[in-house]
């Protein structure tokens, strides 16, 4: 098959008009051929000025049977037709009449195509009966040459059909997965950035607060500045090489680093109290992962948002479930204005713990504050 496909190549490059010309000159050679050898046969039949007519009828069309299929094939089947009946010298197989069928089953949808191949079925039922030099076995071996002419028209569309389908569920696929990789990384870039420069603007508002009054304290919350943007700068590193070097992610965060995120959180200046209710465990990689995110994500809601002293965030390992808690005594409502603007945020956090199997529910606490509730099953 390499072979052929090399062969054939050249061929491809051809503009189809050209080839189909060529396809034309080859069957009339061998039309030809066949009937010289047959008037040699019979000297009786001759073939005549109509009978030449005739065959130029059903050749040259050929050389346009992809531009118009069926106005081809009737032509060309209306001459072979009416050769055959009159008394010229015959092919001994209607060569110009098989291709034309070939491309009526190839190139036009099954309905139309069956619908002419049955009418000319019957034309050729006719032309048998009108003609007086009918040979019965000449005529069954022209029948099965244009039906399997036919037949194999439409095999080759179907297949032509099923190639562009399985291209099209490919195309399709390769979409889907660069949009799914496209939020992924918006996702994951968002985690990234909006957790650490939430800490970076706290602790510069903090230091411009009391730059004159206490310097040491303004050079503290700098240092903290300091050392979230060379975190943030890592994380984006790490990220970012993903893209370029299309690798495998580094290991994720997961609950084991909570205690340092909830670290940067009290150095940005909220109280932050870290509960476990339940035995703890390890999870698996994407649980873990989830879990910490929703922490983040909550965190970095409360530091931008909600104007809260205090935080807690609360894990609470169940047989089947691990539920991660994080309120406030903020504001209450309208703690994650990053969401209805647009922003990832909650909409994000749901996201991820949807796509588990889990559930987040968000909203203002009965005693005031907000407070973010995220199930997760711990085989998602």
């Amino acid at each position: 098959m390499p072979d052929l496909d090399r062969l054939l190549a050249p061929l491809r490059r051809l503009p189809p008009l050209a080839v189909d010309a060529g396809l034309a000159a080859v069957v009339a050679v061998v039309s030809l051929a066949s009937i010289v050898v047959d008037d040699r046969n019979d000297p009786g039949v001759r073939l005549t000025g109509l009978g030449i007519a005739l065959l130029v009828a059903q050749l040259v069309p050929l050389v346009w049977r992809r531009q118009a299929p069926l106005a081809v094939a009737a032509v060309v089947i209306g001459a072979a037709i009416v050769y055959g009946v009159a008394e010229l010298p015959d092919p001994a197989i209607i060569f110009a009449p098989a291709l034309a069928l070939y491309t009526v089953g190839a190139y036009r949808p099954q309905p139309l195509s069956v619908a002419f191949a049955l009418g000319g079925a019957v034309a050729g039922i006719v032309a048998l009966v009108l003609a007086a030099d009918a040979d019965i076995a000449d005529v069954a071996v022209n029948y099965v040459v244009a039906i399997t002419s036919w037949a194999v028209g439409l095999t080759v569309r179907g297949q032509r059909e099923q190639t562009a389908r399985a291209e099209a569920q490919r195309a399709d696929g390769a979409r889907r997965a660069a949009t799914d990789e496209r939020i992924r990384i918006a996702r994951e870039l968002h985690d990234v950035v909006a957790h650490h420069l939430s800490v970076i603007v706290v602790q510069a508002e903090a230091a411009q607060e009391v730059l004159a009054s206490r310097p040491d304290r303004a050079g503290a919350a700098m240092e903290t500045v300091a050392d979230t943007a060379r975190g943030a700068l890592g994380e984006l590193r790490r990220v970012l090489g993903v893209l370029r070097a299309d690798a495998t992610l580094a290991p994720s965060p997961d609950l084991a680093a909570v205690d340092e995120l909830v670290a940067t959180v009290r150095q940005a200046g909220l109280d932050v109290e870290v509960r476990t209710e339940g035995d703890a465990r390890p999870l698996s990689g994407v649980v873990s992962l989830a879990a910490y995110r929703v922490v983040q994500e909550s965190l970095t809601n409360v530091l931008r948002h909600a104007a809260a002293r205090r935080a807690e965030v609360a894990l609470a390992y169940g047989d089947e479930a691990l539920v991660v808690t994080v309120s406030d005594d903020g504001r209450g409502a309208g703690s994650d204005p990053a969401t209805a603007a647009g922003g990832h945020g909650l909409a994000g956090m749901r996201e991820r713990v949807t796509v588990l199997g889990g559930r987040l529910d968000a909203g203002p606490r009965d005693g005031g504050g907000f407070a973010v509730r995220a199930r997760l099953p711990l085989a998602p």
